[in-house]
């Protein structure tokens, strides 16, 4: 008998029920006598329901050990009351196991997890490589799955065969680069790159199994640099580079036309001649030029004579020195044969003489220079003496003076802790209050808009040309958000966090000088603190759930029907955490995808909840490792709920990945956001361009700053920076706009050119870099930097061209920048009779305004709308929670479920009705549920919020050939629905 571990395990059992002479030896090692047909799928499923031997649903693979990663087996049985593994046929190693039923078909299923270290590998002697192999035991006998492999994965540094250096072919003609990859485990995958880009074969461009580079016919634009790279599991190896030059001998031009023969001078021509060019094609990168002659002649054209060109005679000697201690020499200029006399360059040259008088003059003349200067700075110091004593004599006096005011117990400068109003009589709490004195005198040109001031100010250090009146510290004046329910972390943390002060000069880091402006009088039950608004919304529901949506930020929540309990009602909050603080401090590599989202508060569900957050990863290329990190709303430690492609039965969040959002199907309300590793170096992230500058004053002629905004490509990283620019009273240059940022290490290159007349960039400041690690591992939600112009002639308009790329990609994004001084906009406006006075709104200049925009202008005007309804004060305005109605009834649902949920032979049931809507990517996350159908509805409630979503769900479930569901959609909703 032999024996066969790669035998289906299903296919064993069929064989024990047909009583084909199957026997169990003492390792549970399965042996047959005879071959048997293979049974049908309608037989696996009657064995799995009805056989009392353990079934293998999963056997291990084969695997590698990386770096000193273990290689994970996995195993998976049904019918099994233990699941273990032994490797090389006796040593048991240490096992995970945990088992759930099927709730298909109520098979208990068992699954065991083991690690294999490296160690392991490399203690084992044996003659064949290292293998384990999983054994499944139950009361009725015990069957061992097939042998797995594990392996060390490695791949050595040096190729076996480089390429060479420097390829030199001609134009259509072949050339093959020859590349062996270095010795690995496993074999290595090899491919090339040309220009640092990953070369893409085509018609003429092939690379052959062997790993060579093949191009059949040579085109000018094969010129390049080529690299031969060979990957596996275990590392990344790169051959040194080679450059391949595509050269073009050059060729005659048609004969012209028969002309005069004569020469320069002469009346009277003799014969003709024609003349050629070497231009097709004309000769490069190294190409012969054209063999022959250019001219030919008739007998009687002869050849001008030669003429001698004008040329400059030998230097003269050096003359005596000078009584400016200098000496000369010069040379005349030789006229040519014709008599012309031209020659370039100069007749005379000078010099400095070394001779010890010379020497004693410089001395002098030092000595000289010397005693003016102390004598200059005598003068300063003794000015500076006289300064510094009138600063101190002033000072004095401005410090008494405050000192008196300070006594009066004004509460402009008082923080909130030292407010006693036991203490003062009532006209005093009255006059006494936490606003700033807004009719203080501001400066012209800078206008500091006083809007609500509900909010934080945040600027850079480094910014000097926007005034703050002078406030109270942030963190003396703390604010909680008071809801019915808990909604974030205490004000003490978030005080700690705003008094942090970045002592970086670099010009691009991030504004964290904080001035925190006392908040209005709110409802108690909507108070919430600007350090953590955001975009925030809030509902009371029901069991019947509700959808709360943020539809500026493409944020939703959608709560099904049933997710709360029956017996009370609960308040629910749905907000983006935009304050810097809330960000996760990441890993190395490691890069925010998404806004902080947070929902609460944390209360126990009945059913799972749906959860859209927008994202800006490039997921086109399956570049990403993509994980969804998830928070407690009452402390900040961060924990990893799911990573695509690695989710267990024990994963308690299913993320639906779609191309800009991303929807988490959750039973948890907190605070979730998606981050990304890059799989294989070539991640590609979307961001954000924003460039905001001041008012153009033709009063002032101090510099202009403007300030570039690199932000993560959502919906709602704006919020931010519009609600600082507003404060500022910045205005919006052009419309926002994305650029691509790949992985690799490359900067964020930034440059300002094209100035107009009258203005210019700072000497070395008109290019700016962003180091890579500070986008992709970005701590802020603000993160720009700053360029200054300067006005040299009070030019009343200005314009420039920013131009953003990646340092050695193509891409490039250009903002062409057009301002006008207000007074020429105000004689435009009047002579037309048009005259905004919107002050405040911030303007594009000469440009079509996109979505960002007027979502810009939309916000400066900040036309407040006060809603009885779900009311929220942020530093957006008001939100509101959306009316909703689920397009699905509790009945409807319940018969749609109780059609799909059962499974059928042909498998049209909950899991083709997944795939079919594109949610089967981890499709044993529904079959954990006890309605798989209803928690995919849900997911499709939340995911399609079109009108015609239920035609759409119609004509799928035509495809599927389930009538029954088709006509219980038709009975339910009416003839008329569609």
């Amino acid at each position: 008998m032999k024996h066969q571990p790669h035998l289906p395990a299903v296919a064993v059992i069929f064989l024990i029920s047909l009583q084909v002479g199957v026997i169990c030896n003492q390792d549970g090692a399965l042996l047959e006598e005879q071959s048997t047909p293979k049974p049908t799928p309608e037989q696996d499923e009657s064995l799995l329901l009805n056989s009392d031997l353990p079934i293998f649903l999963a056997e291990p693979q084969n695997a590698f050990v990386v770096k000193g990663r273990p290689a994970t087996l996995q195993c998976r049985a049904a019918h099994a009351l233990s699941l273990y593994f032994k490797c090389n046929g006796a040593k048991k190693i240490e096992t995970v196991e945990n088992w759930f039923v099927d709730p298909q078909n109520g098979v208990r299923i068992f699954e065991a997890d083991a690690n294999v270290t490296r160690k392991m590998v490399e203690e084992f002697f044996g003659k064949e490589k290292f293998k384990c192999e999983c054994y499944a035991w139950s009361g009725k006998g015990s069957i061992k799955s097939q042998p797995a492999t594990v392996e060390i994965a490695y791949l050595k540094r040096q190729f076996e065969a480089n390429p060479e250096s420097t390829y030199m072919v001609e134009l259509g003609h072949q050339v093959d680069l020859k590349c062996v990859a270095p010795a690995g485990m496993p074999p290595p995958r090899v491919y090339w790159l040309r220009g640092g880009q990953i070369l893409q074969s085509d018609t003429d461009v092939l690379v052959t199994s062997e790993g060579h580079l093949l191009i059949g016919q040579a085109r000018a634009q094969d010129t390049g640099n080529y690299t031969c790279v060979a990957e596996n599991i275990a590392a990344k190896r790169m051959a040194p580079t080679s450059q391949i030059l595509v050269f073009v001998n050059g060729g005659w031009s048609s004969w012209s036309s028969w002309q005069d023969c004569r020469c320069p001078g002469a009346t009277l021509a003799a014969g003709k001649m024609s003349t050629r060019t070497c231009t097709n094609p004309a000769p490069s990168n190294g190409g012969k030029s054209c063999q022959g002659s250019a001219i030919r002649r008739t007998k009687d054209c002869i050849p001008c004579p030669q003429v001698d060109p004008a040329r400059w005679s030998a230097w003269s000697e050096w003359s005596e020195c000078n009584q400016d201690c200098n000496k000369i020499r010069k040379r005349e200029c030789i006229p040519s044969s014709e008599g012309r006399k031209t020659c370039s360059g100069k007749d005379t040259q000078s010099m400095k003489c070394t001779t010890d008088q010379c020497r004693s003059v410089e001395l002098t003349k030092v000595r000289e220079a010397n005693i003016q200067n102390t004598q200059n700075d005598i003068l300063l110091y003794i000015g500076l003496t006289v300064a510094i004593f009138l600063v101190c004599f002033l000072s004095f006096f401005v410090i008494k003076i405050y000192r008196k005011k300070g006594q009066h117990q004004s509460l402009y400068n008082m923080a909130s802790n030292d407010y006693h109003p036991e203490f003062f009589p009532d006209p005093d709490k009255k006059s006494l209050t936490l606003q700033p004195d807004v009719t203080q005198t501001v400066p012209p040109c800078y206008e500091y808009p006083y809007t609500n001031p509900a909010s934080s100010v945040t600027r850079s250090v480094s910014e000097h040309h926007y005034d703050v009146p002078h406030l109270t510290s942030g963190s003396d004046i703390q604010m909680s958000p008071a809801t019915s329910s808990t909604l974030e972390s205490s004000s003490g943390k978030r005080s700690q966090l705003s008094g942090f002060t970045n002592n970086s000069d670099s010009t691009y880091e991030v504004a964290t000088d904080t001035v925190t402006l006392p908040i209005a009088t709110l409802p108690t039950a909507y108070a919430v603190t600007p350090t953590t608004s955001g975009n925030y919304t809030s509902s009371t529901l029901s069991n019947v759930g509700g959808f709360l949506n943020l539809s500026e930020s493409s944020v939703s929540l959608l709560v099904p029907e049933g997710a709360l309990s029956r017996t009370r009602k609960q308040e629910l909050f749905l907000s983006i955490l935009n304050e810097d603080c809330f960000r996760p401090k990441l890993a190395e590599g490691l890069t925010q995808l998404s806004p902080v989202v947070s929902c609460g508060p944390n209360i126990s569900l009945n059913k799972a909840v749906v959860l859209k957050v927008p994202h800006c990863a490039e997921i086109t290329r399956n570049n990403w490792q993509i994980s969804i990190l998830q928070s407690d709303c009452s402390d900040s430690q961060w924990q990893n709920a799911a990573t695509l492609g690695q989710e267990t039965i024990n994963t308690n969040v299913f993320c639906q990945l779609d191309k800009s959002s991303a929807y988490l199907v959750t039973e948890s309300l907190a605070r979730y956001v998606i981050v990304g590793r890059s799989a294989n170096g070539a991640a590609i992230k979307r961001l954000k361009l924003a460039v905001f500058g001041p008012k153009l004053c033709f009063q002032s002629s101090g510099d202009y700053s403007i300030r570039v905004y690199v932000l993560e490509d959502t919906d709602s990283s704006m919020e931010t920076v519009f609600g600082q620019e507003k404060r500022l009273g910045g205005y919006l240059l052009d419309e926002p706009r994305s650029i691509t940022f790949q992985d690799g290490g490359s900067n964020l290159c930034l440059s300002v050119d094209n100035v107009s007349d009258g203005w210019g960039a700072k000497p070395s400041t008109n290019y700016q870099e962003i180091p890579f690690k500070h986008l992709w591992q970005a701590n802020s939600n603000s993160l720009h930097c700053s360029f200054t112009l300067e006005n040299y002639e009070l030019s009343r308009l200005l314009n420039f061209k920013l131009r953003v790329n990646q340092k050695g990609f193509d891409y490039i994004q250009v903002f062409d920048i057009h301002c006008k001084d207000d007074g020429i906009e105000l004689a435009e406006k009047t002579s037309s009779g048009k005259f905004n006075h919107n002050e405040f709104v911030p303007k594009t200049c000469e440009t079509t305004k996109s979505n960002d925009s007027r979502k810009g202008v939309e916000y400066a005007k900040s036309a407040k709308r006060l809603d009885t309804k779900n009311m929220i004060v942020t530093d957006r305005g008001v939100s509101t929670c959306d009316d909703f109605n689920f397009r699905l009834s509790k009945t409807l649902r319940k018969q749609l479920c109780q059609c799909l949920d059962p499974p059928t032979p042909r498998g049209n049931d909950w899991r083709m009705l997944a795939h079919a809507l594109k949610v089967d990517r981890y499709i044993n996350f529904f079959a954990t549920k006890p309605s798989p159908t209803d928690c995919i509805l849900d997911l499709w409630e939340a995911r399609h919020r079109s009108s015609n979503a239920l035609t759409e769900l119609k004509q799928i479930f035509n495809e599927m050939e389930r009538f029954d569901a088709v006509n219980v959609l038709d009975n339910s909703l009416g003839p008329n629905w569609l």
